[in-house]
């Protein structure tokens, strides 16, 4: 089976279908993989495809929070779809972790520059005033990315109380309406908008059931799980057929976000528990459940044993499946009888 070494490959001779499709089989089989989510972060945005390519970036931080190669995609992924306070956020802290004089730190420190910069420039605009457009739709920046399985929903919007969110949808599961109430801008002269109203026809039906709605001091986050597992085009369908570029995600509880100032360490906690309570849900039984073991195991195991794992497994027919390398580095393993895997000192 073709490696991540492979998809490299792949890469530096610029097919990047290729790459993505060792990624995707990669990931098929071991989809909490965050060497090959990060990897393919970056084969998304080299392709064009940024939503995909923070979706994947995003995942692979969940994963270790603590790797600044992952901090980086997530960090260049969030530039590229204008979320630049996260896209400090991530570089910062990748900063934070990596060595001094290293090629990657001169990469982080570049990006984290341009994300300042965009921020700087966004803060410039915001003192102007707001927008004259009467559409309060467009109120708002938004920004949207997707998994397989969920699509997330941002509203960039500060100091929103989460008793001032409504999230709806129709019967069909495939409207999405939000609606914040009238907001309060500024300092000595604050002034007081109408109600924020945002109600977009969905590229797909989503489970009205399955969702999250977490409010922060800097933005609204609105995640849904799919009714089908697959990529959507976009996030919303035009009475006409065209699609646009707006918006969609799901909602069924609502938390409030964290105090003002830099995300902290226990965000990304949030995130990572968020993703092992969507695997617990998902639980497999039987033979797949064993399968999802040997996988745990495996990502979590040092070259040794999974140097066993793999010798043991292949020398014997799938029959046997070892993870002491110091019983198996030297012999060549035999095939058991035909009556099921034999298990070795897991």
């Amino acid at each position: 089976m073709p490696s991540l070494d492979d998809a490299k490959l792949a890469f530096s001779e610029e097919d990047y279908d290729e790459a993505l499709q060792i990624c995707d089989d990669a990931l098929a089989t071991t989809p909490r993989d965050a060497d090959v989510l990060a990897f393919r972060s970056q084969v998304f945005l080299v392709t064009g495809l940024v939503q995909e390519a923070f979706a994947d970036a995003v995942d692979a931080v969940a994963i270790d929070k603590n790797n600044p190669e992952y901090l980086l995609r997530l960090g260049i992924a969030a530039h590229e779809i204008e979320a630049y306070s996260e896209a400090c956020e991530a570089l910062e802290r990748g900063l934070e972790l990596e060595a001094s004089t290293t090629q990657r730190r001169a990469l982080l420190t570049k990006w984290l520059d341009k994300a300042r910069d965009a921020v700087a420039r966004s803060e410039e605009a915001k003192m102007k005033g707001p927008s004259s457009s009467s559409n309060s739709t467009e109120r708002f920046k938004r920004a949207w990315y997707q998994s397989s399985t969920h699509v997330t929903l941002e509203i960039f919007v500060k100091n929103v109380s989460a008793d001032a969110l409504t999230v709806d949808f129709n019967d069909a599961g495939d409207v999405l309406r939000v609606t914040i109430d009238a907001l309060t801008e500024g300092g000595e002269e604050a002034k007081t908008y109408d109600p924020y109203v945002l109600e977009l026809k969905l590229f797909g039906a989503i489970d009205r059931d399955q969702g999250l709605v977490n409010v922060t001091p800097t933005k609204v986050e609105i995640r849904m799980k799919k009714a089908a597992q697959v990529q959507w085009g976009d996030l919303e369908r035009r009475a006409s057929g065209l699609l646009t570029i707006s918006t969609v995600a799901s909602a069924a509880g609502i938390s409030s976000g964290t105090a003002p100032g830099k995300r902290s360490a226990k965000d990304w906690d949030c995130i990572e528990a968020a993703l092992k309570a969507e695997e617990e849900d998902e639980k497999p039984e039987g033979d797949a459940a064993l399968n999802a073991l040997f996988q745990k195991i495996y990502m979590n195991a040092d070259d040794d044993t999974r140097r066993a794992m793999n010798k043991s497994f292949q020398e014997s027919a799938g029959t046997v499946l070892s993870t002491d390398w110091k019983d198996v580095g030297a012999k060549t393993v035999t095939p058991e009888a035909p009556d099921g895997l034999k298990v070795e000192k897991l």
